[in-house]
C-alpha cells in the first residue's frame, strides 16, 4: 500500500498522481480516460478499460495418471465454483472414456458449462451463464419453491406409498444442488469483480447472505430426498409407517416456518424472525417426543419413522437458521440507516 497525499490546483479541484508501475504496466498515456467508480464501502475504483468485455478466465486441469471420475469431477465443481468461464482437461496421454463422461456430465450438474472443444487428449468446457440474467437472488427463490414441493411430495409418497413420487424427489435434488452451486460462483465472482455487484444490485454482504441461505435450502433439499428414500425403503419393505397424521402435521408446519423465514429474510423483518425461531423450538420439541418411543428402533418401520421425523426436525432447525440470518441482515440495514428496526 502507498500512501499518496491530495493536492490541490486551481481554485478547487483536488488531485492524487497514479503510481507509475500501475500506469506503465495499463499503457496508460497522457490524455487516456479512465473510469472512475465511488463503492458503496466508499473505496474508489479506477479502470483503465471503461469498455471492458467480458474477460476470460481459464483454469487448465492436468488429469494424473491415476485420476479418478470422482477427483475429476471434484476439481471440475471447484474450478466452476472459483468463477472460471474456461475450463479446460488436458492429459499428456489419450484420455479414458471415463474421464471424458465425467467431464461431459458436469454441464448436466451444473448450470452454463458446454463443451466447446474435444481432441483424444483435450476437453474444453466454455461457461455461457450470465448472472445478470440468473442473479443469486432468483436462485435462492427458485430453490425454496423447489424444495418446498420436494418435501410436501416425500411426505405424500409416504402417506400413500407412491414410489414412483418418491423417486421423482429423488430426481428434483439435481436442480436444487444446480441452482446452489450457481448461487456460490456467484458470490465468488462479486468477490472478484467488484463491478459485477453493482450490475446485479447485490453488494458482498448480501451475496454472502444469500450465498448461506442457499446453503440451508441446499440442506433441506437434501432431508427432502432422505424422506424419500426412507419411503422406498419402507415400500420394498412392505411395512406402515406409525402416526402417519402427526408426521404430516409436523411437516406441514416445517415447512410454513420456511416459508415465513424466507418472507422474513427478504423483507428483513425482525419481528417474524424472532417468531419463527421461538415456534421452531416448540416444533422441533414435539418431533422429539413424538419420536421416543422409537429411539432405539428393532424394525424397518420404526427405523424409517425414526429418520423421517429427524429429517422434518433438521427442517426445521434449518428454517430458523435461515431466520437468523434474516435478522442479522436487517440489523446491518439498520446501521446503514436504510430501513428502521
Amino acid at each position: 500500500m502507498e500512501i499518496r497525499r491530495i493536492q490541490k490546483t486551481g481554485t478547487s479541484t483536488m488531485t492524487i498522481s497514479l503510481p507509475k508501475d500501475w500506469i506503465k504496466s495499463n499503457s496508460i498515456k497522457p490524455g487516456d480516460s479512465l473510469a472512475i467508480r465511488v463503492m458503496a464501502d466508499g473505496t474508489i475504483s479506477i479502470d483503465p478499460k471503461m469498455d471492458r468485455a467480458k474477460t476470460e478466465s481459464r483454469k487448465v486441469i492436468w488429469v494424473e495418471a491415476d485420476e479418478s471420475k470422482e477427483h475429476l469431477t471434484r476439481k471440475l465443481i471447484g474450478a466452476y465454483l472459483a468463477g472460471y468461464n474456461i475450463i479446460e482437461v488436458r492429459s499428456k496421454e489419450r484420455l479414458d472414456l471415463e474421464l471424458k463422461h465425467a467431464v461431459k456430465e458436469i454441464s448436466r450438474m451444473v448450470i452454463g458449462p458446454e463443451v466447446i472443444e474435444e481432441t483424444s487428449n483435450t476437453i474444453v468446457m466454455h461457461d455461457l451463464s450470465d448472472p445478470v440474467e440468473l442473479p443469486q437472488e432468483k436462485c435462492v427463490r427458485r430453490m425454496h419453491l423447489i424444495v418446498g414441493s420436494m418435501h410436501k411430495d416425500a411426505i405424500m409418497a409416504l402417506r400413500e406409498s407412491d414410489s414412483a413420487l418418491a423417486k421423482d424427489v429423488i430426481d428434483r435434488d439435481a436442480d436444487v444442488d444446480r441452482l446452489y452451486w450457481m448461487a456460490v460462483k456467484q458470490y465468488n465472482m462479486i468477490l472478484k469483480d467488484r463491478k459485477l455487484s453493482e450490475k446485479i444490485g447485490v453488494d458482498i454482504f448480501e451475496g454472502m447472505n444469500l450465498m448461506l441461505v442457499a446453503r440451508g435450502i441446499e440442506r433441506i433439499g437434501d432431508h427432502a430426498e432422505k424422506i424419500a428414500n426412507n419411503t422406498i425403503i419402507a415400500i420394498d419393505a412392505k411395512v406402515n409407517i406409525s402416526n402417519q397424521a402427526e408426521i404430516g402435521k409436523l411437516s406441514e408446519s416445517a415447512i410454513a416456518l420456511l416459508d415465513k423465514a424466507m418472507e422474513a429474510f427478504f423483507l428483513k423483518d425482525i419481528d417474524t424472525a424472532n417468531k419463527i425461531i421461538d415456534q421452531g423450538s416448540e416444533l422441533v420439541q414435539g418431533g422429539q417426543d413424538l419420536n421416543t418411543n422409537t429411539r432405539m428402533p428393532a424394525n424397518v418401520a420404526a427405523m424409517v419413522k425414526t429418520f423421517v421425523i429427524d429429517s422434518i426436525n433438521r427442517t426445521t432447525m434449518l428454517a430458523m437458521d435461515i431466520a437468523e440470518i434474516a435478522i442479522n441482515a436487517a440489523m446491518r440495514m439498520d446501521d446503514k440507516g436504510e430501513s428502521e428496526g
